[in-house]
């Protein structure tokens, strides 16, 4: 257990009646970089919550992330074709037998990964608490048809409302890559959906993402200290990082918040001679479809 700085909350007790946009969001925090901090957050460690798990399986339903021993074939993050060729494969393996064994499913898998980290095209971390989509399937779809186009987004609806389909959920697949020992520079903190109030959860319609200037649907979280975050310190390169961007049931009209707001932060504990972290994420769409 730390206690560390996490970026990017709204303050206790903000509240938003409506979707705010980006300039509005920044100033609800306070208006950027000199605004006032929330206080330093308990991150719990992980490893010590899923010892106990009954299965991966089990942990992911329940607290919407789990640690994967993952060891992986791939040499080379930065080579497509070996990432398409052997890590999609592992990653569908893991899916069907460990995550979601016995299941009727579907898994679309994009092609590559996105990399991050010194080395990568995209050197700087997400050091604000985020979550990467709405609440709804109108956020959803919209959030498709903002990055590709409106009938990517039509036929993604259509499969989600087959009559054969029970739910749909976006799994985060996310490992160090290119490090030679456990991670100890800006890992990841994961927050316990299930100690996230309905009234934290805050609507943001955002500018600037998506290509053409098109909104983005994400929602935001308000600050409130009964929220339980974990992280897995000196994640190895063997493992693997699952959680859940997005889940929604078909046949739930009251649905509970099931995905995790994440972000980097900076480990207190760790050394000044940390080696950079270098990761990647993977974010896989799995239909869950009737029996």
């Amino acid at each position: 257990m730390i206690e560390a700085q996490l970026n990017g909350q709204f303050p206790s007790g903000f509240r938003a009646a409506e979707r705010i946009n980006l300039s509005e969001l920044m100033r609800a925090r306070g208006g950027g970089g000199n605004a006032p901090r929330n206080p330093p957050t308990t991150i719990r460690n992980g490893r010590d919550l899923q010892a106990g798990a009954v299965s991966e399986a089990d942990f992911l339903a329940k607290h919407g992330f789990a640690l994967l021993n993952a060891p992986t074939r791939v040499t080379d993050w930065g080579n497509a074709e070996q990432v398409a060729a052997l890590y999609l494969p592992e990653i569908e393996t893991i899916i069907r037998e460990r995550l979601y064994p016995g299941r009727k499913l579907a898994v679309q898998q994009p092609p590559n990964v996105m990399r991050r980290g010194e080395g990568t095209t995209t050197p700087q971390y997400g050091t604000g608490v985020h979550s990467d989509h709405g609440t709804t399937a109108d956020d959803f779809q919209r959030n498709v048809e903002a990055f590709t186009n409106v009938d990517i987004g039509a036929k993604w609806r259509a499969t989600f409302e087959g009559d054969q389909v029970e739910g749909f959920v976006q799994l985060d697949f996310w490992r160090t890559t290119n490090m030679a020992g456990p991670l100890k520079h800006m890992p990841l903190a994961l927050c316990d959906p299930n100690s996230v109030e309905r009234d934290d959860i805050i609507p943001t319609a955002l500018e600037g993402i998506a290509p053409g200037g098109a909104l983005t649907h994400h929602v935001s979280l308000v600050h409130n200290q009964g929220q339980r975050w974990y992280y897995y310190p000196d994640m190895r390169p063997d493992e693997m990082l699952v959680f859940k961007l997005f889940e929604l049931m078909r046949d739930e009209d009251d649905q509970p918040w099931r995905a995790c707001f994440h972000t980097a932060f900076e480990d207190p504990t760790a050394p000044a001679d940390a080696q950079p972290r270098q990761s990647c994420e993977h974010r896989v769409s799995v239909v869950l479809l009737r029996d």
